[in-house]
């Protein structure tokens, strides 16, 4: 019978800051934790723009979930039907759709988009629609998608908001993490060999951040959406029309790190003990996290331990969330060593008589 054990640890409550930190050049800008959803910075975040090849987050986002990243797709000629080909294909060349989402999110290829589309769906519409689906399901509620690369067509647009959610679902996403943090890349066109780069130049300027996407257009200006590891957390920050975006995203994020508060998670506890003369053992948990607002943990250890027990064996957990999110499972270890009755019976003469 385990016991469980619940209590609160109650942390200042992070508000959404509305002029707060660095001044930035961004017409509208949002920072939010990933895993919570709290707001740390906003301006403007809910003002419909467009959004440029930020776009992409969502085509590439939808094309991992596809499951389909080891498939081939063949290049058609509808799917160059655009401006912008970072990556030259032509009609014919073949890759796999790992690759070509690849050279899409480090070159910014509006064809790498389209071939997406085309491949997932069978047209632009086609895909566009399931961008907009997958919009829904996110709760981005001021988004419109008309194209996967982010040209400015038919009322494409969405706001810092919004594409700050779609980044927060993005960012827990293994596959594309690894591939937005790439500083470079070499990706299979055919047979031949290209090297891509990244131009997110955030990612050589410090190795905490880890994407995700640029994007230009005259219309949108510069847009830039970045995600940055901080403390076990991932923070994100969305800029739109922002002409100094970099310097914006660095003194932006280090503004809103300072709203995370240092917390030791700890305590040592005694477990009764059967099968020994010692009648309990020792035993602790101990975590550092940087947490935002109240953390609650729930402990479960059985009433007592059974005889022998070793130091560093596990006695029990201890569940810790953080807004109701489950985010550390805490082994409670053993601090000592308890012997079995028997065996400290058999030690008791050695003792005596020294």
């Amino acid at each position: 019978m385990l016991k469980r054990f619940s209590f609160l640890l109650a942390l200042l409550f992070i508000f959404p800051m509305t002029a707060y930190g660095a001044d930035n050049s961004a017409r509208c800008a949002v920072v939010m934790d990933a895993d919570t959803g709290i707001i740390l910075y906003e301006k403007n975040a809910y003002e419909e723009r467009p959004i440029a090849s930020t776009t992409k987050i969502m085509t590439a986002l939808l094309a991992i979930e596809s499951e389909r990243l080891n498939e081939t797709v063949r290049i058609t000629k509808e799917m160059l039907q655009t401006e912008g080909t970072s990556l030259g294909l032509r009609e014919g060349d073949t890759l796999t759709l790992k690759d070509l989402i690849t050279g899409m999110m480090l070159t910014s290829g509006n064809d790498s988009a389209n071939a997406v589309a085309y491949f997932l769906s069978g047209g632009i519409k086609e895909f566009s629609a399931l961008m907009n689906k997958r919009a829904v399901e996110i709760g981005m509620n001021s988004t419109h998608f008309v194209t996967p690369s982010g040209l400015d067509e038919g009322g494409h647009h969405s706001t810092a908001y919004d594409m700050a959610l779609l980044t927060c679902t993005a960012v827990q996403n293994k596959a594309f993490c690894e591939i937005v943090s790439m500083k470079s890349a070499k990706i299979m066109v055919g047979k031949k060999e290209i090297m891509v780069y990244n131009h997110n130049k955030l990612l050589s300027r410090d190795e905490n951040f880890f994407g995700v996407k640029t994007g230009y257009t005259k219309k949108a200006g510069r847009c830039l959406v970045s995600a940055k590891n901080y403390n076990g957390n991932k923070l994100v920050c969305v800029t739109l029309y922002a002409p100094d975006d970099w310097n914006d995203h660095i003194s932006l994020l280090k503004e809103c790190e300072k709203k995370y508060n240092k917390y030791e998670v700890s305590d040592n506890i005694e477990i009764n003990m059967v099968g020994s003369r010692t009648q309990a053992v020792k035993a602790s948990y101990k975590k550092e996290l940087f947490v935002l607002s109240d953390l609650r943990l729930e402990i479960y250890h059985c009433p007592f331990a059974y005889a022998p027990v070793k130091k560093g064996d596990r006695l029990g957990w201890v569940y810790v969330y953080y807004n109701e999110n489950l985010v550390e499972r805490l082994p409670i270890k053993a601090d000592e060593d308890v012997k079995y009755y028997a065996e400290q019976e058999r030690s008791t003469p050695a003792e005596i008589h020294g």
